[in-house]
């Protein structure tokens, strides 16, 4: 979850829009890799449980 704005990252789901095929687990997001919501750096993001 992006701890700026709260935006989920489904790894189920992936982001295929974005180059991210659905099952890609969050380890294996890029680096790089910006919250499509607000921008925020994947550092910025926290694992939660839903």
């Amino acid at each position: 979850m992006c701890l700026i704005c709260g935006w989920v990252y489904d790894e189920a789901a992936g982001l295929p829009d974005e180059g991210i095929a659905p099952g890609t687990r969050w380890a294996d997001v890029p680096m790089n890799w910006t919250c499509p919501e607000c921008g925020a750096r994947k550092e910025d993001f926290e694992m939660v449980v839903i």
